[in-house]
């Protein structure tokens, strides 16, 4: 590198089941991330569910590559390292032996088994199990271990226990066997090596931060995380849907909110999309200051309005951007529209996106067979030009139960377009008086407000305007882009003046070492004085303040050494509730 020249920031984007390999709200803003940063460099580590899925974005030279963890779909979780060659598998298999999973394996494995049982309580702990079991396996193999006899029936033996101590409902075999699998492949992210960047960003609080928490401890990289979906919530109404025992359900959710609140607590900072995020994040137990809202931009010269003229109740198009998917409420908003029909028979709805359940996208298929909507409603499935779409539309709806700060009200109101929503999420955050919001999950309210806006046009032109105007005001990609752009060099600056004082210290322990071995012990104790008033509460305050109190009770002084011990073991109370 050229004098003067200024190093690229790296940045590991970590991602769960979105980008690269899928499309939706959260893969687009991660495109949009690694798109708008010519001076970033991204590693982008996808958790995805299996190793067939292809890529659905083309990369940008900013992406220096994709490091893709397959949970299923493969025979050995070693399968996707493309960094270890067949001897080092092997050689880790030869490594594992009933010993090491006993002595090594086993410790970590019970701890992060109470962990779950009491829903991640003491997520600093928990932190440093990852790293442990992180550690782990890069010396020893993932699947052998997994398979030892040791571990199956130390997770039997402890979960049936806690059975019967009330903590969950009575599992069958069949149960358990599901649970230990649910372990097995979460954690398959901790068998892939973390390689060292200025920054890790998270885009959920999801499994997929593990990366973040154990980059954090083991290399010191600031770790950013933010949240598009308030990610426990999601997964409680997921699961709650499901058809799972309560034993399944129970032991799941209980271990997803150990994962959420581990990321919560190791994060750095919070960067959610909206304040509604923010809310549960702070009754999650994060503190105010730590969280910084990052509003979602779209690009104003690609989502422009086009006036689109037409007199009530005649050839309205009334488009919904939603995937197929029960989160969206497809059926509320089908039985909205064989209300809008019955009044407004010539407006016509268009359902723009893939399917993402297919289950779910046939029954709604026979929801509007019955509705006898056949000719009133387009599934119309995905588009690559969502921005045409907006602009053919007259109204735009959006039928969620959940959301966060959806892509597809921002859009649309950067398209300068009316807009029916769910008072969801951060919709109403987003939208701020400049659309009409109603209750999720009721088709009557949601056929009044499209019908009042069917009947009245120039309503229709007031609330685009001002949408418009509110969306290039706050919803911007270049606001977006620089904000985090900030964040970025805020953290990776705070971690080059942490190192820098870390070295002083390491400096002057070492020079205490040295008067110390010739006697010198008031001398050596001045330098880990001096240490520790650099960073009083750090993380290597606890050191300092334990080889204090050696020298003092080398000196005679007892008073001097169990004063030093209290302040360490206040410092790491402290660090421990984080």
């Amino acid at each position: 590198m050229g004098a003067g020249m200024k190093r690229a920031r790296t940045v590991i984007l970590a991602t769960e089941g979105t980008y690269p390999y899928h499309v939706g709200g959260v893969s687009t803003w991660c495109d949009t991330l690694v798109r708008q940063m010519p001076d970033t460099r991204f590693i982008v580590v996808a958790v995805i569910m299996n190793p067939y899925v292809s890529a659905r974005f083309p990369l940008p030279a900013t992406v220096e590559r994709v490091i893709a963890i397959p949970l299923w779909g493969t025979q050995d979780p070693s399968e996707h390292r493309t960094d270890l060659p067949f001897s080092e598998v092997f050689l880790k298999k030869q490594r594992t032996s009933e010993a090491q999973v006993r002595q090594i394996f086993l410790p970590l494995f019970q701890e992060l088994l109470g962990a779950i049982s009491t829903r991640g309580r003491d997520a600093a702990a928990l932190g440093q199990v990852f790293l442990g079991m992180y550690r782990y396996f890069q010396m020893y193999d993932y699947q052998e271990t997994f398979k030892a006899e040791d571990v199956w029936q130390t997770f039997k033996t402890t979960v049936m226990a806690e059975v019967q101590a009330g903590l969950w409902p009575e599992p069958t075999i069949f149960d358990l066997v599901q649970a230990l699998g649910w372990v097995y492949r979460f954690l398959i992210i901790l068998n892939t090596p973390i390689p060292q960047a200025d920054v890790t960003h998270s885009s959920a609080a999801a499994f997929c931060g593990l990366i973040g928490i154990v980059g954090k401890l083991l290399h010191g990289t600031p770790y950013l995380l933010t949240e598009h979906g308030v990610y426990l919530r999601e997964q409680y109404l997921s699961v709650g849907r499901s058809t799972m025992s309560p034993f399944a359900k129970a032991f799941l959710l209980a271990f997803i909110q150990s994962i959420v609140r581990a990321n919560l607590h190791h994060a750095d900072e919070l960067a959610p999309v909206c304040r509604f995020n923010a809310r549960w994040e702070q009754k999650l137990g994060v503190p105010p200051e730590r969280i910084h809202v990052i509003y979602n931009g779209v690009n104003p010269g690609v989502f422009q309005p086009r006036p689109k003229p037409a007199p009530p109740g005649d050839d309205v198009r009334v488009v919904s951007i939603a995937r197929i998917d029960p989160n969206k409420d497809i059926e509320t908003l089908l039985r909205a529209a064989a209300i809008v029909h019955a009044r407004a028979p010539r407006a016509r709805f268009i359902v723009q996106g893939a399917v993402s359940v297919p289950e779910y996208h046939r029954k709604m298929l026979a929801l509007r067979e019955e509705l006898q909507l056949e000719e009133v409603v387009d599934f119309a499935g995905h588009t690559d030009d969502i921005a045409r779409t907006y602009q053919e539309a007259d109204i735009i709806v959006q039928s969620s139960v959940s959301e966060a700060f959806p892509y597809s009200v921002i859009e649309a109101m950067m398209s300068g377009k009316p807009i029916v929503a769910t008072d969801v999420g951060g919709t109403a955050e987003a939208l701020a008086g400049t659309g009409l919001l109603v209750p999720a999950r009721d088709p009557a309210r949601m056929a009044v407000a499209i019908l009042q806006l069917i009947d009245d046009p120039a309503l229709r032109a007031e609330l685009g305007e001002g949408a418009r105007a509110r969306a290039l005001d706050l919803f911007t990609v270049e606001r977006t882009t620089r904000s985090f752009a900030e964040r970025y060099a805020a953290l990776a600056g705070e971690r080059d003046a942490a190192a820098a004082t870390r070295r002083r210290q390491v400096l002057a322990l070492t020079r205490a070492y040295a008067l110390a071995g010739v006697g010198m012990y008031d001398a050596a104790l001045g330098q880990l004085q001096d240490a520790l008033r650099l960073d009083p509460a750090g993380p290597l305050a606890g050191a300092l303040l334990a080889q204090m109190a050696e020298f003092e009770e080398r000196l005679g002084r007892r008073a001097n050494r169990d004063q030093r011990l209290i302040q360490a073991w206040l410092i790491d109370r402290l660090q421990r509730a984080g």
